[in-house]
């Protein structure tokens, strides 16, 4: 009887480790159920060692899910799945192009700076962010940082 105990253990281990493989969780309920089933059997022919082989078997489902995650991790297939270049800005990836050329130029608030709203630079209105402050609309501001689309302005005296 306890060939059977170690043939649906190892199957079951093996079913799941292959789920990491073949995901769709076929594999991985199967290979639960006969676990499952391998410590049923276990525990009806040997009561006495119950806590050891329920702690056994949580261990062993444990270290195979800790096992498959690894595996995959250093796999072909998993490498695949895995972005390995960087998007760098130098290469062209920029979700917005900056336009610095507007640092320390003067706008007009058009909505109110909550810390976000509008302004009026130049007869164009942009985005911006006040440095903190709560700036009312119809203020002048001066551009201190451009980031991508986030101009951050400050209060500043009509010029």
């Amino acid at each position: 009887m306890i060939w059977w105990i170690i043939l649906f253990f190892v199957g079951g281990i093996a079913l799941i480790l292959v789920e990491f493989i073949l995901p769709g969780l076929i594999c991985g309920i199967l290979g639960g159920i006969l676990v499952f089933i391998s410590c049923v059997i276990a525990l009806y022919w040997h009561p006495e060692h119950a806590v050891a082989i329920i702690m056994g078997e949580i261990l062993a489902v444990i270290a195979s899910l800790i096992a498959g995650f690894y595996l995959i991790a250093r796999s072909p297939l998993g490498k695949a799945m895995v972005l390995s270049d960087a998007q760098d800005p130098s290469q062209g990836w920029v979700s917005d192009e900056s336009n610095e050329a507007i640092i320390g130029t003067l706008g007009q608030v058009v909505t109110a700076l909550r810390p976000a709203g509008t302004i009026d630079i130049h007869g164009k209105k942009t985005s911006a962010v006040s440095s903190g402050d709560f700036i009312e609309d119809g203020a002048w501001v001066k551009v201190i940082e451009v980031r991508g689309n986030r101009v951050v302005v400050e209060p500043a005296a009509k010029a």
